[in-house]
């Protein structure tokens, strides 16, 4: 029989900051993504000033019962059920590994009940508002790329993320496909793009210059946009073009629904978002199945046959 290892309680003594240290460092070790580690590091702020608000010093000093007054304490400063939710989701990952360590005993940690929100796409105004090209001879190279980053961000769907890290050779012009080498499940994707895009794509590298080890999107100095670039100048160009929607987000669920609503497969659009199962991507299709009522009767085989019947009873 195997013997069971013991922890003396020195062992079992981490203050939640020491075990904090150890939780992203086995994240590191794991190779998540910067961005999941900055996610742990913002979100699981809130649940550490609480524990230190409630005089919680050690990880073993939680209790089921301190999660349920986290959420509460959380829901007296006014934060949306989503918001709590994305807090609950950080604090629960970290609480589970304290737990997998033996660090604290085991207990289930759920989230609250919140209403799906979903990002409301850009309306058809505000689209031909967006893409109306500019005089490129008269505007300055900033109006130019961000008017190429909104037509790429509506005719692909693409995340953030993907975006920022694609390079010139990313862009396969001979046979009209994108290669998208920064994904969520960090598999490379092969996504076609349409002629259209590809023209906006060619006069836009070959004005600038860039070279296939340059990024396909950057600011004036010739550097990689970053999240919060990338942000205020989708920001301001939406504003400047009348539009006060500003969403980045908004670009892939409009891209979504124009796919779903113009006759799209839902299996080809699960490979085009890069979700990696098929239920994210029905969410989309439910969302957008008012839109796809409109105009259904001219693909009704009992509406065209019918009609046909009729039109036929009057030529007699």
């Amino acid at each position: 029989m195997a013997k069971v290892k013991v922890m003396k309680r020195a062992e079992l003594e981490k203050t939640c900051a020491e075990l904090f240290e150890d939780f992203q460092l086995e994240n590191r070790v794991k190779n998540l993504s910067e961005m999941t580690i900055r996610f742990y590091d913002q979100n699981l702020v809130h649940f550490f000033r609480f524990t230190n608000e409630i005089g919680i010093d050690y990880v073993r000093e939680v209790e089921k019962k301190h999660i349920d007054k986290f959420i509460l304490w959380l829901k007296k400063k006014g934060l949306k059920a989503t918001t709590i939710n994305t807090y609950m989701r950080a604090t629960r990952s970290f609480l589970y590994f304290a737990m997998r360590e033996n660090y604290l005993i085991q207990f289930e940690i759920n989230l609250i009940k919140a209403d799906k929100q979903q990002k409301e796409p850009y309306s058809e105004e505000e689209i031909k508002k967006l893409i109306k090209k500019p005089n490129i001879r008269e505007c300055g190279f900033v109006e130019h790329r961000n008017w190429v980053l909104v037509n790429y961000l509506l005719e692909t769907g693409n995340r953030l993320n993907t975006v920022l890290n694609l390079m010139v050779q990313d862009i396969d012009f001979d046979n009209g496909m994108v290669i998208l080498t920064t994904t969520k499940n960090r598999k490379a994707q092969y996504n076609p793009i349409s002629e259209q895009l590809i023209k906006v794509l060619t006069e836009y590298i070959r004005m600038y210059r860039l070279k296939k080890d340059d990024f396909l999107f950057i600011n004036e100095l010739g550097e990689p946009l970053t999240r919060n670039s990338i942000q205020h100048a989708i920001a301001r160009y939406n504003k400047k073009r009348g539009v006060e929607k500003t969403s980045i987000h908004a670009f892939r669920h409009t891209f979504a629904k124009h796919y779903i609503t113009s006759g799209g497969d839902a299996f080809k659009l699960q490979r085009l978002l890069g979700h990696s199962t098929l239920d994210v991507t029905l969410n989309y299709v439910n969302l957008y199945s008012e839109d796809l009522k409109e105009g259904f009767d001219k693909h009704s085989i009992l509406a065209n046959y019918t009609e046909n019947k009729r039109m036929k009873r009057g030529r007699r």
